[in-house]
């Protein structure tokens, strides 16, 4: 018998010493959202609240896993702060004079996305919460809240062995029908990955809302294995499905690619040079740059050569409308999905009063633990 089959079928499928690392990210990503959120009041800096993010990441990894020299660890996803009619990706840098600028208003709605990883192991939370909220919150920002909230918590109860991730999306399909008349629907499009080491998209994806062509997509059909870890993104709005086409000049987080191409401009070289030295596998910001004017210029070839990818910062086709977002880390247990990240700390059905009342299967099914009480084993009768 191989050593891999005397292990316990649990071990083998997430090794203790991975589920470790997985969960002290997880810890370091937790403590950031709940600072991040702390200090987002009203007259907040956008700029310095990312730039904190990222900072109190690096600060909380540094004293993690140094038994072993150079076991690598970071920032998984830059600090994103994305506000009202902004969907994600908003991490503006120095250079953008009007998104350094901007700061948080009262009952701004806001999405602050974070990401950890220790030894290549990623966890990114996300959640959504409002600027100077009175309690109880009410109207299309409860609605919003809670939409995001429960569907994330909706999905993460369809997750089992075996199950595919279409079942996870038909899930909280069904839980926006609940929605309709408030005026809420999820934002199509917004693709989630299988968390590998290393990589934050790995091959399995997972989306809650599908355009029709992810819908027509059949090699986009995975079925969930113990063990497997995934991000999901999910993004809720009160404007249109489809989101406004991205204006990519305010793109600022890249990640490399698997590509290879041989660049022409002495500009794209030396960027994609530097940012082969600074950065690693996960994506970054160009505030990473030395220059991160000079930066700009070059990753703009390296996009057209597929030698790095963006992520555009997206928003509602309405200046008007307002968005809320979930991100969740979790892994596939056999019994069906287990947190990484930590659940909202923001949200609470007593801050956030809806006046969305969800029929009473979905009320049950919310109210399912993910992890089942264990059964008492009977015992055997006396013969």
């Amino acid at each position: 018998m191989s050593a891999a089959a005397q292990k316990p079928a649990q071990e083998v499928a997430l090794p203790t010493a991975t589920l470790d690392k997985y969960k002290a990210a997880a810890g370091v990503v937790e403590s950031v959202v709940k600072q991040l959120i702390s200090k987002a009041t009203e007259g907040a800096n956008i700029l310095e609240l990312c730039l904190e993010g990222d900072k109190l990441i690096e600060e909380g990894v540094k004293p993690l896993y140094n038994k072993v020299k150079g076991t690598p660890k970071g920032v998984a996803f830059p600090t994103t702060v994305s506000v009202n009619n902004v969907l994600q990706h908003f991490s503006p840098v120095p250079s953008d004079k009007e998104g350094a600028a901007q700061t948080l208003k009262k009952d701004d709605v806001v999405k602050v996305v974070v990401g950890a990883h220790i030894d290549g192991y990623p966890v990114v939370s996300g959640e959504t919460f409002i600027v100077g909220a009175s309690s109880p919150i009410t109207g299309t920002r409860a609605n919003l809240l809670q939409a995001a909230y429960q569907a994330g918590e909706i999905a993460l109860r369809a997750v089992k062995p075996g199950v595919r991730n279409w079942e996870v999306t038909e899930a909280v399909k069904g839980l926006l029908k609940e929605y309709e008349a408030s005026g809420v629907k999820g934002v199509e499009g917004v693709l989630s990955h299988q968390f590998t080491q290393n990589n934050l998209e790995a091959k399995k994806g997972l989306v809650a809302f599908p355009t029709a062509a992810q819908r027509s997509d059949s090699d986009n059909a995975y079925t969930f294995e113990e063990g497997d870890v995934y991000g999901l993104n999910i993004i809720v709005t009160d404007g249109e499905r489809t989101p406004k086409a991205a204006d990519t000049s305010r793109t600022t987080i890249f990640s490399k690619t698997q590509s290879t191409y041989l660049l022409k401009m002495k500009t794209s070289r030396a960027t994609f040079s530097e940012l082969s030295q600074k950065a690693g596998s996960f994506p970054f910001n160009l505030r990473i740059m030395e220059d991160e004017t000079r930066a700009r210029m070059g990753v703009r070839e390296c996009v057209q050569h597929n030698l790095v990818r963006g992520y555009d910062v997206s928003t509602t086709e309405k200046a008007e409308n307002l968005a809320a977002q979930v991100f969740l880390t979790f892994t596939v247990t056999k019994t069906g999905a287990a947190r990484l990240s930590a659940a909202p700390s923001f949200y609470s059905a007593d801050k956030v009063q809806s006046d969305v009342q969800v029929s009473d299967a979905i009320k049950e099914t919310l109210a399912r633990p993910l992890k089942p009480k264990a059964q008492k084993k009977k015992k055997e009768a006396a013969k």
